[in-house]
């Protein structure tokens, strides 16, 4: 079990997190820490609970505001933090807290801390939270980290949305070939081949699909869910491999640019805000560098780091890479010569944004009339299938 402890140690208020048994035990290894409790408080020890595969960057999102605003009225992180794990109500958030927490009580620095949860928080994130801790400024990056998680959550929900209705057709179409290849086709079938009418093509396709679900639908199941499931082994483990399928993503027609734009959109965000910051622009092409998800941009963005560090100016950097339009370009140069760079990366985002937004519009506006077509020729197919024989008994001699 998992308890809270406020105790003193040379003199000091403490606050840490430790795992017991019973309290006995938790006392001790509080007196062997050199602690002296005050007030013990358990906390929830760790249960399977379907709240964690919840989201939970909502809950994120309130915690890092909230440290913002406590942080500006001057109040200890080790409070702060206390504060963050009885206020929180998602398991993870409770959890990260909670370590790291018990992490600055064993001497770990704030963003040494959070890099434990890396998986939950974000390598970006954290980059952030490292380089307001060595600026004193955490205040801030923490409220502009808050402000960027909204921006990702509202994204995140726009993509959603648009994807809801294909999705839900699709599946609707996949039910309903499903019950008709279990119920409907087979007795079709049975009935024509019992008067050995001859079929129409529409109805010959129609028993092969039946078949074929039937004999091997679970199997094909079973096999795209499998063959899904051990792609992601060599994606993590080959940088090459991951790279070429990223490549090949950006290359689908409708989507490959939806991906580009968030990913561009993300890395100049975090590069303005990064910027924002005052910090020196290795550092900041460092840390929008660990915003991009694609393995393939990564691989391309990194040359503008290393152009830097040769020496060149960003905006010929930038022009090397290759990917960003001209637009973005002309921003980036003419945010260098004004002395105004800050300002011109926000504009280059907000661009991207705007990109990105367009092409998802599109996406939707395409996908919905190719489900309305392709739920129109199955219901033909199926139509055909069934009543083409039919009308042929009208001239079957029995």
């Amino acid at each position: 079990m998992k308890f809270f402890i406020k105790g003193l140690r040379n003199s000091q208020t403490q606050q840490i997190c430790l795992n017991a048994k019973n309290v006995d035990q938790l006392k001790k290894k509080a007196y062997a820490l050199g602690i002296v409790p005050i007030e013990i408080t358990p906390l929830d020890s760790k249960k399977f609970s379907l709240k964690s595969f919840l989201p939970y960057h909502q809950e994120l999102l309130l915690s890092f505001r909230q440290i913002s605003f406590m942080i500006n009225a001057a109040l200890p992180i080790d409070e702060i933090l206390t504060h963050m794990i009885t206020s929180t109500h998602h398991p993870k958030i409770k959890s990260m807290y909670e370590g790291i927490l018990k992490e600055l009580s064993l001497g770990s620095s704030l963003a040494k801390a959070f890099s434990k949860f890396k998986h939950i928080v974000g390598e970006m994130r954290i980059s952030m939270i490292e380089v307001g801790q060595n600026s004193g400024s955490l205040a801030e990056i923490f409220s502009l980290l808050s402000d960027e998680i909204e921006q990702s959550i509202k994204d995140i929900a726009s993509f959603k949305k648009k994807l809801f209705y294909p999705c839900i057709v699709f599946i609707c179409i996949f039910i309903a070939f499903g019950i008709l290849n279990a119920t409907v086709i087979p007795e079709f079938i049975a009935l024509f081949q019992d008067i050995g009418l001859a079929l129409p093509f529409a109805t010959k396709t129609l028993i092969i699909a039946a078949d074929v679900f039937q004999k091997w639908g679970i199997s094909i199941l079973i096999f795209m869910f499998l063959f899904g499931f051990f792609l992601q082994y060599p994606l993590k483990k080959y940088k090459s491999i991951a790279q070429k399928f990223h490549q090949y993503i950006l290359k689908i027609p409708l989507i490959g640019k939806i991906f580009l734009y968030r990913d561009l959109h993300h890395y100049l965000l975090t590069f303005y805000l990064s910027q924002k910051t005052g910090l020196d622009i290795k550092i900041c092409l460092k840390n929008a560098h660990t915003s991009i998800k694609n393995t393939y941009l990564k691989n391309i963005l990194n040359q503008v780091h290393f152009s830097i560090q040769k020496g060149e100016n960003l905006s010929k950097a930038i022009s090397q890479a290759k990917i960003f339009s001209p637009i973005a370009q002309g921003l980036i140069l003419a945010g260098e010569k004004s002395g105004n760079l800050e300002k011109m990366l926000e504009m280059s985002s907000f661009y991207y944004k705007e990109l990105y937004t367009q092409k998802l519009d599109n996406f939707s506006q395409w996908i919905e009339p190719v489900m309305t077509l392709l739920i129109g020729a199955l219901v033909l197919w199926f139509g055909l299938g069934v009543l083409m024989p039919m009308w042929s008994l009208n001239y079957f001699e029995f």
